[in-house]
């Protein structure tokens, strides 16, 4: 941002930095003397960096790939999740690759929308062209707020659009052969994949749950972290919307929990270790001192579902598992949110309205038998 700086009564120094010159790399500033009022200061900071985004244009600064380098670099600094990032750069290696070099002040919507064609001729998914086009759309309107460019031609580009498809829902019978054959397989696996089903806990949350998370006596359960995969380690994060949250757990999933717990003790002592009051519940340890990898629990599903005859179920689907049946089971829309940790009630509302449209159905009949009784009632009168 332009500095502002009154030199004088009256009298302001403003001055900007010009960029790096590509031809000698030195990196430079403009200045400007006003003279009036600190308004007309602040008019004259806002043409000045106008200038020098003209200036910038047609040089290695100007380009749609200078944009999306220093929005990444943005990106880091305000603290997103490493795995968000890299695909944040796997993005803009692609967009880079095919248009990286425009001229940022003369990118078009239809160049844009040319863009998205090309990816799915490549055979990418209109959901996958819709992550292109949603990081695009970021880049391009804080390109905006910098004063790079007046407006943003991702917001009249139309990318393809993506089915709206309902969430797939194992039934009641499919999570149980799930269970039955990971029981054979990992019985780690399935205390996971049980605890998933009754929660509604995402793959990361359930890989970061610790030991003191769990309160047996009164069947509650505390989300605090998740767990991110990055290449070579592992990431301890805050829970998607960055809030901690307790659940209650049923009966049945503190049994199964208080299982795992001895299965773990077993396992320290078989290998002359000792289990630690804050390790992991889940662990590819002997100690259990550091978490079960998500990655690695995908794979150990992906077996476990082949077996069973269940290609088509995901991890994730067991979340959508625990807020189907919530929902359906007539749990109120803000308690089975808070269960999943969703940001707020409207992102449930979203995401399972063909549920919440068969409950309007339901209550459409109760209150219509209602009257159909009384219509009875009334015809049954005598004259």
């Amino acid at each position: 941002m332009p500095r502002i700086r009154e030199r004088a009564p009256g009298v302001w120094e403003v001055t900007a930095a010009a960029g790096r010159d590509p031809r000698t790399g030195r990196y430079g500033q403009i200045s400007r003397t006003v003279r009036g009022t600190k308004r007309a200061a602040n008019q004259a900071a806002a043409e000045l960096l106008t200038e020098v985004a003209n200036r910038s244009a047609g040089s290695p600064e100007g380009s749609v790939g200078h944009l999306l380098d220093a929005f990444l670099d943005h990106a880091n600094t305000r603290g997103l999740a490493p795995k968000t990032l890299l695909g944040y750069e796997l993005l803009a290696k692609q967009a880079k690759a095919d248009f990286g070099s425009v001229d940022l002040r003369k990118l078009t919507a239809a160049r844009l929308d040319s863009y998205y064609r090309g990816l799915i001729r490549r055979g990418l998914s209109t959901r996958t062209v819709g992550h292109h086009h949603a990081f695009l759309r970021s880049a391009l309107r804080q390109g905006v707020r910098w004063r790079w460019i007046a407006r943003s031609p991702a917001d009249t580009a139309s990318p393809p659009r993506a089915p709206s498809a309902e969430p797939e829902v194992p039934s009641i019978a499919q999570v149980r052969r799930l269970l039955t054959e990971a029981e054979t397989y990992n019985p780690d696996l399935t205390s996971m994949l049980w605890v998933a089903a009754t929660t509604g806990m995402r793959r990361g949350e359930l890989c970061g749950l610790r030991w003191p998370d769990i309160d047996f006596a009164s069947g509650t359960l505390t989300v605090r972290t998740s767990i991110s995969d990055l290449p070579g380690r592992v990431e301890v994060r805050p829970t998607r919307s960055r809030r901690v949250r307790r659940i209650a757990i049923d009966p049945g999933t503190v049994a199964v929990l208080d299982r795992q717990r001895h299965a773990a003790n077993d396992r320290c002592r078989a290998f002359g270790a000792h289990l630690d009051d804050d390790a992991y519940v889940w662990s590819q340890d002997p100690d259990h001192g550091s978490p079960w990898r998500p990655d690695r629990v995908t794979h150990a599903f992906e077996r476990v579902r082949e077996r069973a005859g269940l290609s088509d179920i995901r991890f994730h689907h067991l979340r959508h598992f625990a807020a189907t049946m919530m929902l359906s089971g007539g749990v109120d829309v803000r308690t089975a949110a808070g269960r999943l940790g969703h940001a707020d009630s409207s992102v449930t509302l979203r995401t399972y309205a063909h549920v919440l449209e068969q409950r309007d159905r339901e209550a459409a009949a109760v209150l219509g038998a209602l009257f159909e009784e009384r219509t009875l009632a009334v015809s049954s009168i005598p004259d």
